[in-house]
C-alpha cells in the first residue's frame, strides 16, 4: 500500500515547473530551449551530419554546424564574434545585434559594452595583448580573448618591447624611415612606447607566421583599421613572450 506522504512527494513532484523535465523532442540530451539557443536542429540529433550528437559536440566545445570545427572557429550569424564568445557572454547567436539598440554585438564588444543590455550603465576592462610567441594579437574584453589578429612582431635583432605600455598617440598616417627601410603613408599607427606603433603593413605578409619588423607590431592592413578604431589614448598594451624565427 502507497504511503500518504509517498503520494504527496509524487504530487509535488509533478507540480512544481522546475523538477518537470525539460522537452527534448530527438532525445539527443539537448532540450528544446538549449536547442533553440544554439539554431540546431531539434527533430535531429545530429545537425551538421557529422556522426557526432549535437550534446556532444558542445560540451567538448565544437559547432554543431559545421563538421571538424571548434565552436571558435565558427561565426553563425557572421558578426566577427565567433560562437564561443556569443556563449560566453550570453549573445543571441543567431543575432548580430541582442539587444536591438542598433549596434552589433561585435561593435559593443570591441567598446567593452555588454551586448546584452541597453542601458550603457557598465563598462567592460579592455586591453590590447601582442603574444610574440604565436605572433598574434588579442583584443581582451573582461579578462575574455574576444579577437585574435595575425601580427609580425620584431626580429631578434630589433625585438619588440615586452612590458605593459598605454597607447600614447594615435595617427592615421605615418613614415618610417631607417638606413635600411623607408616606408611613406602607412596607416593606422597607434603608438604604445616611444618610436614603437602598431600599424597597418603593406610591404611584407609575413602575419602571424614570422617576426619581420623593426620594433613596431606590423598588421594587416584591414586589422588595423579595425583596431584603431576601437580603441583611444590610455588603452592597456600588454606584450609578453619571445620570438622565434621558424
Amino acid at each position: 500500500m502507497i504511503k500518504k506522504a509517498s503520494i504527496i512527494s509524487i504530487l509535488i513532484f509533478l507540480l512544481i515547473p522546475g523538477i518537470v523535465a525539460a522537452k527534448d523532442t530527438d532525445n539527443d540530451g539537448l532540450s528544446d530551449a538549449r536547442e533553440e539557443y544554439f539554431y540546431t536542429n531539434k527533430a535531429e540529433k545530429d545537425t551538421d551530419g557529422d556522426g557526432h550528437s549535437d550534446k556532444m559536440e558542445i560540451k567538448n566545445g565544437y559547432s554543431p554546424h559545421k563538421e571538424n570545427m571548434q565552436m571558435h572557429q565558427h561565426d553563425y550569424d557572421g558578426d566577427g564574434l565567433n560562437d564561443w564568445v556569443e556563449n560566453w557572454f550570453k549573445t543571441d547567436l543567431g543575432a548580430k545585434d541582442t539587444d536591438n539598440d542598433g549596434f552589433s554585438d561585435f561593435a559593443e564588444l570591441m567598446s567593452g559594452y555588454p551586448p546584452t543590455n541597453k542601458k550603457k550603465d557598465k563598462t567592460f576592462t579592455r586591453e590590447i595583448l601582442v603574444d610574440k610567441n604565436s605572433q598574434y594579437l588579442y583584443v581582451v574584453v573582461d579578462g575574455v580573448k574576444i579577437k585574435g589578429y595575425p601580427v609580425s612582431t620584431g626580429l631578434p635583432s630589433t625585438p619588440t618591447p615586452s612590458g605593459t605600455f598605454k597607447i600614447q598617440r594615435k595617427l592615421d598616417t605615418a613614415l618610417y624611415s631607417g638606413p635600411d627601410y623607408h616606408y611613406p603613408d602607412v596607416k593606422w599607427n597607434m603608438e604604445f612606447k616611444p618610436r614603437y606603433f602598431i600599424h597597418g603593413t603593406y610591404w611584407h605578409n609575413d602575419f602571424g607566421k614570422k617576426p619581420h619588423s623593426h620594433g613596431c607590431v606590423n598588421m594587416r592592413i584591414p586589422d588595423a583599421k579595425q583596431l584603431y578604431k576601437y580603441f583611444k589614448k590610455e588603452t592597456k598594451v600588454r606584450i609578453k613572450g619571445e620570438a622565434e624565427m621558424s
